[in-house]
């Protein structure tokens, strides 16, 4: 031993802003992981869930696409919001964020979609591509069917919308609900709330 004491190493300003600004892209992949993902998984469970339960009792012929595509904006935009209160724990801002990918993957669709006739404007064409409701799709009941329910225009257009619009719903969801978590009441409230659910969680598993 040489008696001399080994001093800690002390990060510079820029390096730990690079340090900082690397943690801040990788929640910020995260959390626009967590919108798609959403939307790719929950958004149709979700509807298919509230096709199969409330639509007997309701007595409603929607077949199931066209249900789900009918109310995308509910389907995308509600379970988003939800998860965006999660962030009330982590308080990242770079949740606030996460809706411009799909604005701007959504702005490039709309202005590059081409006008179907020379009697229709390319924007009013491109609204009801990516935001118009509508839609004609019946269940299929066999192979004949299925051919022609793939071939539906109504079909295709809805998952367009699927695709791209509705990462656009999510995204204002999600990064609203991280707004509203970081700068109001709730998010005490919201953390609150996590942390009893993972306790009974918890003591749920101790008692099984």
């Amino acid at each position: 031993m040489t008696g001399e004491t080994e001093e800690p190493q002390v990060l510079s300003k820029d390096e730990q802003d690079k340090r900082s600004n690397g943690w801040q892209a990788l929640w910020f992949l995260v959390h626009l992981a967590a919108v798609y993902v959403i939307v790719r998984f929950v958004t149709p469970w979700l509807a298919g869930w509230t096709h199969r339960t409330l639509l007997p009792i309701l007595r409603s012929p929607s077949g199931r696409f066209q249900f789900f595509f009918s109310h995308l904006l509910a389907f995308s935009f509600i379970p988003a919001f939800i998860s965006g209160l999660a962030n009330a724990r982590f308080r990242h801002r770079v949740a606030e964020f996460v809706w411009l990918v799909p604005t701007v993957v959504l702005a490039y669709k709309f202005v590059t979609f081409p006008a179907q006739s020379v009697f229709q404007s390319q924007f009013s064409a491109a609204f009801h591509q990516y935001f118009g409701g509508g839609f004609i799709i019946p269940d299929a009941s066999n192979f004949h069917d299925l051919f022609a329910f793939s071939a539906n225009y109504d079909m295709m257009r809805g998952m367009a919308q699927h695709q791209f619009t509705a990462p656009f719903y999510a995204g204002i969801g999600y990064s609203l609900a991280a707004w509203v978590t970081r700068r109001t009441g709730l998010r005490q409230r919201a953390a609150e709330i996590m942390k009893a659910w993972e306790q009974s969680r918890l003591q749920h598993g101790q008692d099984a």
